[in-house]
């Protein structure tokens, strides 16, 4: 057996997210770099394709105050500006060692900007104020093309169904969001298909970003409580299909509040993702808009998350 000393590891763990069951939820590798903060990005990239997770994070070591923490999100092709889950798993990684019934705050500094977060032993809930640029783009992804790409919903709808509007969360991260009718017919897309074809995707001059399709049906609505229920599915070619996606999440839910436009108010939405390929996933949202209705304020996004497995990185 080859001897590899301490100097030459890393230690990790993974934890399935948006869920307090293991084997649900996001599965997410979490890598410590106290001891290589220095590694490359091509290494970080290289080790993201060896865990084969939608993501993996590299936290870095705590900034000179202890509060604050460089947060590195990669997917198995590519470096994000932000996600979800990473963000709502390392939260409830950092936290965890925090004194029964407190609440700790942390910050996590990510190419998107510094996100404001906390967890609470006490409900094993993680919070996260997510950075957010809200850009709804000028040209909606027509129908057929949505069709084109998952030919089940021409079949399932006659053929009709709205224009789909590319939202970006922040600069880098954009979702066409597919409004479909029924939760049977959201169960019916398929994986693995082709993309929406690039020609009909015109983002607005200069932000060019990572793009996927995320599929939403309203469950309920409670109108004077400004709650909402959705099932949600994201599929994409090169990713497949993921089992929580947490900038999708909010980026459909900033649309969602937009669309109701009502000065001040906040929208609490609670997404049900990853069901259909056996990982269910509990995803939660606050909007607050601001005093116009016109704007978001702010963006919380919410869950929980249980650990898997912790272990050494030879690298």
């Amino acid at each position: 057996m080859t001897q590899v000393g301490s100097g030459n590891s890393l230690s990790y763990v993974t934890l399935d997210v948006f869920t307090r069951e293991r084997f649900l939820g996001n599965p997410l590798a979490v890598v410590d770099l106290s001891s290589h903060s220095n590694l490359s990005q091509d290494r970080k990239q290289r080790i993201a394709r060896e865990f084969n997770f939608s993501e993996t994070v590299f936290v870095h070591p705590p900034s000179s105050g202890g509060s604050s923490r460089t947060v590195d999100i990669f997917t198995t092709t590519e470096e994000l500006p932000f996600a979800g889950h990473p963000t709502i798993g390392t939260l409830v990684h950092l936290g965890k060692d925090a004194a029964k019934d407190s609440e700790e705050t942390l910050i996590l500094m990510l190419k998107a900007g510094s996100i404001k977060g906390t967890f609470s032993n006490k409900t094993g809930i993680a919070e996260a104020t997510i950075p957010h640029n809200v850009r709804i783009h000028r040209t909606p992804v027509p129908w057929q093309s949505v069709v084109d790409a998952q030919p089940t919903l021409g079949q399932l709808t006659a053929g009709h169904g709205d224009p789909s509007p590319p939202v970006s969360i922040v600069k880098g991260m954009t979702f066409v969001l597919v409004k479909i009718p029924r939760i049977e017919d959201l169960a019916a897309l398929t994986a693995g298909g082709p993309r929406i074809d690039p020609r009909a995707l015109q983002l607005d001059e200069g932000w060019e970003s990572f793009t996927a399709p995320y599929f939403y049906v309203i469950i309920s609505e409670d109108e004077k409580k400004r709650q909402m229920r959705l099932r949600v599915r994201m599929i994409e070619p090169v990713c497949g299909e993921d089992p929580a996606t947490g900038s999708a999440a909010s980026t459909l839910s900033t649309y969602l509040a937009l669309q109701r436009a009502i000065p001040g108010a906040t929208y609490n939405f609670a997404i049900e993702q990853g069901v259909e390929m056996g990982r269910h996933s509990d995803i939660g949202v606050k909007v607050t808009l601001d005093d116009s209705g016109k704007a978001v304020e702010d963006v919380v996004l919410y869950g929980s998350a249980v650990l898997v497995s912790q272990g050494t990185l030879y690298i």
